[in-house]
């Protein structure tokens, strides 16, 4: 079990879900991952906090009425000043979609673009400092933005977040690698044709403990499979989208993964 009191700024350190059924979803999640939850009261918009081994481990909020959005797993990178990195990212290039808002005593969160379209979150923490486990069963592992200009986007987060970029091509095609230090903390995922009209967007992967079992569990609560399984050198893989229409990945970690 690979416990953290609280992973760096400057990484993904958050994943949640905003849905049009929490309740659902939440049955849904506890079926696949076995997560528990902390649902919060009308003052939190009833956000559910999901616990994995009773480790905090991902949220699931509920979207607006009428939200212009589509259901998604949003992936926050942590932050030690909101306003500042959205400045830095406005100047690379990327849009400040919401800007940095306190969330109660736990922390401040903006809603980001990249420059190739990409959306996702950025977490200063306060109360809350993010997941409290990774790499095991039910938490988050990974997380990749796929995009049809990958150089574009990896120069981006790069520079806004100080990271090291590489390409990787132990998967038989090029994979960027995002690195704080010598640990890779996300990826980028060039989007072929294959991909169609799908618009650049981040994927949360989540760890289980057999991707054939997960796999049983989505399809007979109400999820589709959408890709997978297939295998990698970091594990198998499946993509899937929950009933309320949200795709993550959960992946199986290769031995030498965990």
């Amino acid at each position: 079990m690979t416990r953290v009191s609280s992973l760096p700024v400057g990484q993904p350190i958050w994943f949640d879900l905003m849905t049009p059924d929490p309740e659902a979803a939440r049955a849904f999640y506890a079926a696949v991952l076995g997560w528990t939850y902390d649902v919060s009261g009308p003052e939190m918009h009833h956000y559910a906090i999901a616990r994995s081994n009773d480790a905090v481990a991902a949220g699931i909020g509920g979207m607006e009425a009428g939200a212009s959005y589509p259901p998604a797993w949003t992936v926050y990178f942590g932050t030690d000043d909101a306003e500042a990195t959205t400045r830095a990212i406005e100047a690379a290039g990327g849009r400040t979609l919401a800007p940095a808002t306190d969330v109660a005593q736990l922390g401040r969160m903006a809603i980001c673009q990249d420059p190739t379209g990409a959306v996702f979150g950025l977490w200063q923490p306060g109360e809350h400092t993010g997941a409290g486990v990774v790499d095991e069963h039910g938490a988050m592992t990974w997380c990749d933005v796929n995009t049809r200009a990958p150089d574009v986007a990896s120069a981006f987060y790069a520079s806004v977040f100080g990271l090291r970029h590489e390409v990787n091509n132990d998967g038989g095609g090029p994979y960027h690698l995002l690195h704080r230090g010598d640990v890779p903390v996300c990826g980028v995922m060039p989007m072929t044709p294959e991909w169609g009209d799908m618009p650049p967007h981040w994927s949360a992967y989540f760890a289980v403990r057999d991707v054939e079992q997960a796999h049983a569990a989505v399809l007979a609560n109400g999820g589709q499979l959408l890709h997978g399984p297939f295998a990698t050198p970091y594990g198998r893989i499946i993509v899937v989208m929950d009933p309320q229409g949200a795709s993550l990945c959960l992946i199986q970690l290769a031995p030498h993964m965990v």
